[in-house]
Formats: C-alpha cells, structure tokens, sequence
C-alpha cells in the first residue's frame, strides 16, 4: 500500500474515532442535563365538614393533597403512586387509605389567590387533567390526591412514592372542616 494512501486512511480513521468519540460525550452531557429529581411544592390535609350519622362502614372523611414536581431523565410509562403518608413531629405516620385522583397539575402562575387555593383548586380552562400514568423525559408537575385511613394528628411532613420516585417534604397546613 502506497504511504499517501496509507496517511489518508489514518487520518481519515481519526477523523472518524473523534467523531464518535465527541458523539458519546455529547450524549453523556445532555444526560446530565436531565438528571432525575423530584421535589415537594405543597400538601395539605383536612377533613369534610358534614358527615352522616351513623357512618356508613368504609365512609371516608380525611383526605390529603399533594403537589410535587419530577424531572425525569427519559420517557416512562406505567408508573403510579404506590405510597403516601402523613408524619408527626414524632414520625407517628397516617397511611393512606387510597388514591382518589392523580392529575397533570398546569396551572398558570398565581397573582391574587393564595397558596392554597392555588394548589388546590383548577382554574376554568387550564391545563391540568387526569394523569395517564407517564412521566415524560423532563419536567412535569403532579397534584395527588388521597385518602387517609384516619385523622391525622399534627402531621409536619409528607412522604410520597411516585415510580421509583420518593418525594419528601413539608406539611403547609390544613384546611377548614
């Protein structure tokens, strides 16, 4: 093989090498990019305010929500919410009973109402809707919302497990019965 012939085709393999080679490492940056977290936006909890008398067995009355974002790196489908719990300043937990509904939370920014009222109510004509059960690659905001087995007492923080996801954070408060 002629030495030209020889040093083109070496050139041209490095060439090449750099190429996957930068490839690889772009992967690796877009991938650090996206790392997974998951972080707590607010719960809350209460009960209802009229109750029959007598309660019916299996009549639920506490209930707790929460909102939380996750940031996942890829695409997965078929995840659920597998667990919940209120804790107390001694870490006594009010389980939950289940899951009453899961939604895409996609609120517009709020302006005049207050903390609460944001995270607990939709606006007409907003984006939040039923979740499907698919984190997408990225950010998405969940509203969680649960029934508890019994009344929780003095509950300071929250634990959910959404997926492979555990997301812990503060109690913000509770709301009138």
């Amino acid at each position: 093989m002629k030495r030209s012939t020889l040093r083109r085709l070496t050139t041209l393999f490095i060439a090449l090498l750099c190429l996957g080679v930068c490839a690889v490492l772009s992967g690796a940056v877009k991938r650090a990019a996206t790392k997974a977290s998951a972080r707590a936006l607010f719960c809350a909890y209460g009960g209802i305010g009229l109750r029959p008398v007598p309660t019916p067995p299996g009549f639920e009355s506490e209930f707790a929500v929460a909102v939380v974002e996750i940031n996942s790196p890829s695409k997965t489908m078929n995840v659920s919410v597998t667990d919940f719990v209120l804790l107390d300043r001694d870490d006594k937990a009010t389980k939950l009973k289940r899951v009453v509904k899961v939604e895409v939370f996609d609120e517009p920014p709020a302006t005049t109402e207050g903390t609460f009222a944001y995270y607990l109510n939709s606006v007409r004509n907003s984006g939040t809707r039923p979740w499907n059960g698919t984190l997408p690659a990225g950010r998405i905001q969940l509203r969680v919302r649960v029934a508890l087995v019994e009344a929780p007492n003095d509950p300071v923080r929250f634990r959910l497990t959404v997926g492979r996801y555990t997301i812990e954070g503060p109690v913000n408060g509770s709301w009138p019965t």
